[in-house]
């Protein structure tokens, strides 16, 4: 739901990996002849299919090196932006830290898109090769912000000297630190409700304690939360080994975890969604039966829940055959009691979702040049491999097209999304081609290039 969770660490460590299962297209050594002509072709800019979700303004950061990457995106309840990524100095977004630093910085821009602060988190240099790396990013309802990272040791937070390892940490609305704690584990999903409870998530493996006893994972998704004060309230270790990709809460506090379940005896990833009470008891699982895959992401809102993500097979979802013998993109719509409301197959890898306050729904992935796209969009201009991007809006009660966007380019990726209270969304992620997001045409620089991008409703 807008504004109250982010995560996206996961996808960062699992985009290699994802991008070669589904084909994403061609590496980094440059553009062939055949892709040059194509550039020069697709200049005119991104291709709009409908009205609606226009640009209104674009940011890029830029660093040193090429393994940088943004990690979350979030709206606070006044619309503001705010980002979080992990960097080397020197980075454009400034900090007095030495360069070949790993540094977490995060970011706050105006809703009209002025950076208003950034802060830079790094560990001391005593620590040997320190490195400060940032994991999930949420916003609590009066503004304040947490966070989740791993870092190298001795990081100074709120007035407590951190040990080498997972923490937690809250912000105020300023990036000035309040209070930190160690974790036991790392968490790769956050979620804070209006009670102010603490969810974490992740992928356990090993034996830890998380304040209640020891528990053992061999990679099994798990869910800790605790009250505001960060006591704890209950931990929930998933039965099945997978891995966790996406939180999301809904209007009465239950949870949904997002990811891929190990299916014995295949080794491959089997699409999965569960919900979990607010009180920690689970309540159900829905695996997409027949396909191989993830749900990346999931939103939860008016009684609806809808996930996106990819697959490869055929699942029978409601009264819908979805086939895909190649990797397709997926949203597809469940009522809390995890009844098939709708599903619609979208573009070719990759699939981030998030609510509005209202009734839309925002998906954005990837899709391939001169693929049937979906939702009777027919075929789309583009680059050939999963490196062009797009953004839609569907109405939630139906899954109806209410407009679309797609941005050519021979190797952008989107990495997370927000949808504010007020319904406009917020997109991050890397390009290392040219792409035009509506402000004028985007040329990567060596190292890592890092795009912001806002759209109205």
């Amino acid at each position: 739901m807008a504004g109250d969770l982010k995560r996206a660490y996961t996808r960062s460590l699992l985009v290699l990996a994802m991008a070669v299962l589904a084909g994403c297209g061609p590496g980094e050594e440059g553009m062939t002849e055949e892709l040059a002509q194509q550039e020069l072709a697709l200049r005119a800019g991104p291709r709009r299919l409908a009205s609606g979700g226009g640009t209104q303004w674009v940011h890029t950061v830029r660093s040193a090196a090429e393994t940088d990457a943004p990690v979350a995106v979030v709206h606070d309840s006044r619309g503001s932006v705010l980002t979080l990524g992990n960097h080397r100095t020197p980075v454009d977004a400034g900090g007095d830290v030495p360069a070949g630093t790993s540094v977490l910085v995060l970011s706050k821009y105006s809703l009209q898109g002025t950076l208003l602060w950034t802060r830079l988190l790094a560990a001391p240099a005593s620590t040997g090769t320190p490195y400060v790396r940032g994991l999930a990013l949420a916003v609590e309802p009066y503004d304040t912000v947490l966070l989740t990272g791993v870092q190298s040791g001795g990081l100074e937070l709120g007035g407590r000297v951190l040990p080498a390892g997972a923490f937690l940490a809250r912000m105020d609305g300023d990036g000035e630190p309040m209070w930190s704690r160690s974790l036991p584990t790392t968490a790769t999903e956050l979620a804070v409700n209006t009670r102010g409870h603490i969810t974490t998530a992740g992928t356990l493996t090993g034996q830890v304690d998380f304040g209640n006893g020891p528990v053992t994972g061999a990679s099994n998704p798990y869910l800790v939360q605790y009250d505001a004060q960060g006591t704890l309230r209950w931990v929930h270790v998933d039965s099945a080994r997978g891995v966790s990709m996406d939180l999301a809460q809904d209007d009465a506090g239950d949870l949904y975890l997002a990811g891929g379940r190990f299916v014995p005896p295949s080794p491959l990833l089997v699409p999965s969604v569960s919900r979990v009470s607010a009180e920690g008891t689970p309540y159900w699982t829905r695996p997409l039966e027949g396909a191989t895959g993830v749900v990346m992401s999931v939103a939860a809102h008016g009684g609806q829940v809808v996930v996106s993500g990819y697959f490869t097979g055929k699942i029978i979802f409601g009264d819908r055959v979805l086939d895909a013998p190649t990797s397709r993109g997926f949203a597809l719509a469940y009522g809390r009691d995890g009844a098939a409301r709708w599903g619609s197959l979208l573009g070719s890898t990759w699939g981030l979702v998030e609510m509005d306050q209202g009734s839309g729904v925002v998906v954005a992935g990837r899709y391939t040049g001169g693929e049937d796209f979906g939702l009777g969009l027919g075929t789309m201009e583009g680059y050939p491999g999963a490196t062009n991007v797009y953004v839609l809006r569907l109405q939630r009660p139906s899954g109806e097209l209410q407009w679309s966007h797609t941005y050519p380019s021979a190797q952008a990726l989107p990495v997370d999304l927000s949808v504010s209270r007020q319904g406009e969304s917020a997109l991050t992620g890397t390009f290392r081609a040219p792409v035009d997001f509506g402000t004028g045409p985007l040329s990567p620089a060596p190292g890592a290039n890092t795009f912001l991008l806002q759209l109205a409703r």
